[in-house]
């Protein structure tokens, strides 16, 4: 049987949608008003095509401004001093002093705050940079302990610890690149320390066999139980999210919509997950969120 609406989720595109609706109104979920969600709910026109928007919505991972927050102060008020103490690189009596330190605008500090890309001063869009402006938003880090790609090469002697910022860590693949392109491997003395807001284990496994001399501190991580067409663990080949679909029925069906409607399939980088942030989407996330086209309008900013 091909992919279609099972019966006991014939009311779900109903219930998902007001669900999100009520969401939006309490500002649980910011950063989407409800013309965007209509305009994204307009793109799905027979039922199979509003059954599968019901549940890639209902199965949105999305993480708001305040959220974003929340992870920047568990990295600087938890996981980064820890990995400092066990380096010997915390002569602070609390956190509060630690804080303090970084939030002065004092050149000689041992810490510098990298961006994961944006190597260029101009480079605006990227996430990496996005990234790191939340960081000076919410933890008042001044320029003078941020440093850009291109200029890890002139890093004074004093600075012992570097620590990159990004939103995502996916395949692994693009911060392999990255290392390569600037030679971080060859940093010796340094601490190196790679902090997503969100990893994905798969990468974190690969980064950990090719970049050996790397400390990865994701926030939070994800697995192979997020992607959405991700099988059964009770019957393998079946859709785990309805149990009654199959997956390649399921992926079938999302091939042949996105090629219809003019979006990509998936990216370079995908993983099949529904991973968002309130003003950036990242690549391993399903083009049904982010994508736009003549023919189909986006939930999500890119």
């Amino acid at each position: 049987m091909s992919f279609h609406v099972p019966e006991k989720n014939s009311s779900l595109f109903s219930e998902v949608q007001q669900r999100f609706r009520m969401l939006l109104k309490k500002r649980i979920i910011t950063g989407i008003d409800e013309e965007t969600l209509d305009c994204w709910l307009a793109n799905f026109k027979t039922e199979e095509e509003r059954y599968f928007a019901a549940c890639v919505l209902g199965r949105l991972i999305f993480r708001s401004k305040n959220m974003i927050d929340s992870s920047i102060d568990q990295l600087l008020n938890c996981m980064l001093p820890t990995y400092l103490r066990q380096k010997g690189l915390y002569p602070y009596d609390d956190i509060d002093s630690f804080l303090s330190s970084i939030r002065q605008d004092d050149p000689s500090h041992f810490i510098r705050f990298v961006g994961v890309d944006g190597s260029k001063q101009n480079d605006t869009g990227k996430s990496g940079v996005v990234v790191i402006r939340h960081y000076k938003r919410r933890a008042k880090i001044p320029k003078s302990v941020t440093i850009r790609p291109d200029a890890l090469n002139e890093l004074p002697e004093h600075v012992k610890c570097i620590v990159f910022l990004d939103d995502m860590l996916g395949t692994g693949k693009q911060f392999e690149t990255f290392a390569k392109t600037h030679a971080l491997a060859e940093k010796s003395g340094l601490q190196i320390v790679y902090c997503p807001l969100v990893a994905f284990q798969d990468g974190l496994d690969k980064l950990g066999k090719s970049c050996p001399w790397l400390t990865v501190l994701p926030i939070e991580t994800l697995n192979e139980r997020h992607q959405f067409f991700c099988e059964s663990a009770q019957t393998p080949g079946v859709w785990a999210v309805d149990g009654v679909n199959t997956v390649l029925d399921t992926r079938g069906f999302y091939d042949r919509l996105a090629t219809k409607r003019g979006i990509p399939k998936t990216t370079r980088h995908g993983l099949d997950l529904l991973l968002g942030f309130e003003d950036s989407t990242p690549n391993n996330s399903l083009s049904v969120l982010w994508a736009s086209s003549d023919d189909w309008a986006n939930l999500l900013m890119r």
